[in-house]
């Protein structure tokens, strides 16, 4: 048997690679933060394709930002080039949702090559309440800033990354234009629970819980009938740690478990359990230490004193020490360091109260005892000349209390000492005479 075979060879040509222009965007979607800053640029490339091939190609760019489809604006390359960096404006187009990327032959724009579209991801704004109702322009509000209308029962909140505001009342803006108001509305009462997650803020007359947390609270007033517990902050003027502290220009405080301080650029007191700085080694104790230190040299400038006291109302009874008014009442313990304001004299003088010891330096001179001295009001007197001076006032040498005489003279070199009888009105006195 024979078997014939036939071989048939048909050539077939390949058709041609197809051409076409390309655009790659890189990222797929364009980021950007919640204050309309675009986080990495928008980078273009076109290129052309033939085949398996690719080479890069220069056109002409153009891109159209839209929201819900509806072009917001343009932006064009300045010139023709394969590869194109591009940022989205921070001060406008805030609620852009995508970019449509265009590639032309021509200057003009007349010729498109390619087209593609990149989505515009956006970051969310963190809610910020506004104290009061809405705030026409020209005020704007800021990307998540958001107020309560009462009357209508709606949280708007603006949400654009670009500061700004409708010209109408946001209830209208977002009834008249719901495609592109940058105006988002919560109802309050229905949505509650949404109206607090998102705005963090209960707006209310009245709160009344039993138990409050918070990490952050701030108030115009408050009125507490319980205990307060702090460890840090400050309390007007006072900072809190484990001391109150305060401070007002030049006037400082601090209170501590042991000392109370009190200072400024004159004056430093303690009142405390020790106020002896502990470098003195635990020598000296004192519950009470001040300090005053102030320059003056004017006359008429004034005294530095530590202790200002002024005591009466009390009857005194020479039998009754726990009677009468006392600046200082000493059971135990004695005055170290006593002295007394000396004050020279060289001119005729009427003693005032606040007078101690007398250094006349001059003969021939008068001083006046006072008439409305204190009880026991004490003066010593040195005729510290070479003359006799003279005493003026209701005086008993001898015979006290019913003798007396107006006038006594002091001989150059002695020392006298009166002391004032209120209870009689009448001063006594000694005289001692010069020499050792």
């Amino acid at each position: 048997m024979m078997v014939t075979a036939f071989l048939s060879v048909v050539a077939v040509s390949e058709p041609d690679p197809v051409e076409y222009v390309d655009i790659e965007c890189q990222p797929a979607a364009i980021s950007v933060d919640c204050n309309n800053v675009q986080l990495t640029p928008l980078k273009l490339k076109a290129l052309h394709r033939s085949g398996a091939d690719a080479a890069l190609l220069d056109v002409f760019w153009r891109l159209h930002v839209q929201s819900a489809g509806k072009d917001l604006g343009t932006a064009d390359s300045p010139g023709a080039s394969s590869e194109w960096e591009y940022y989205l404006p921070s001060d406008k187009w805030g609620n852009a949702d995508s970019v449509i990327v265009e590639a032309y032959r021509d200057s003009a724009r007349e010729t498109l090559l390619a087209q593609k579209r990149a989505s515009i991801v956006r970051q969310n704004p963190s809610p910020f309440p506004v104290d009061g109702d809405w705030k026409p322009l020209p005020f704007k509000y800021k990307n998540g800033e958001y107020f309560l209308d009462k009357e209508k029962g709606f949280v708007f909140m603006w949400m654009n990354p670009v500061a700004g505001n409708s010209e109408m009342h946001p209830f209208d803006d977002v009834a008249q234009n719901p495609d592109t108001t940058s105006w988002k509305s919560i109802q309050e009462y229905p949505l509650l629970g949404t109206q607090l997650l998102l705005a963090r803020k209960i707006d209310a007359d009245l709160i009344d819980v039993d138990n409050l947390k918070v990490k952050h609270l701030e108030g115009a007033d408050g009125d507490f009938t319980g205990k307060i517990n702090a460890k840090e902050g400050s309390v007007g003027d006072f900072d809190i740690s484990s001391d109150l502290h305060a401070r007002r220009g030049n006037d400082d405080m601090l209170l501590s478990a042991s000392l109370i301080r009190f200072r400024n650029q004159y004056v430093s007191t303690f009142i405390g359990a020790d106020t002896i700085p502990a470098s003195s080694g635990g020598v000296l104790i004192s519950p009470i230490r001040i300090e005053v230190s102030r320059s003056t040299a004017s006359y008429s400038a004034g005294i530095n004193t530590c202790l200002h006291s002024t005591v009466y109302g009390a009857k005194s009874y020479d039998d009754f020490v726990e009677t009468g008014n006392h600046v200082l009442f000493a059971p135990k313990g004695d005055i170290c360091g006593f002295r007394l304001r000396t004050r020279r004299v060289d001119s005729n003088i009427t003693l005032s109260l606040m007078d101690s010891i007398i250094m006349a330096v001059s003969k021939g001179i008068t001083m006046n005892l006072p008439s409305n001295a204190e009880d026991g009001q004490i003066y010593f007197i040195r005729n510290h000349s070479n003359g006799d001076v003279y005493v003026y006032g209701r005086i008993s040498p001898l015979g006290y209390p019913t003798s007396g005489t107006t006038k006594v003279h002091i001989t150059g070199g002695w020392l006298a000492i009166f002391i004032y009888d209120k209870f009689n009105n009448i001063w006594t006195g000694n005289r001692f005479s010069s020499g050792w």
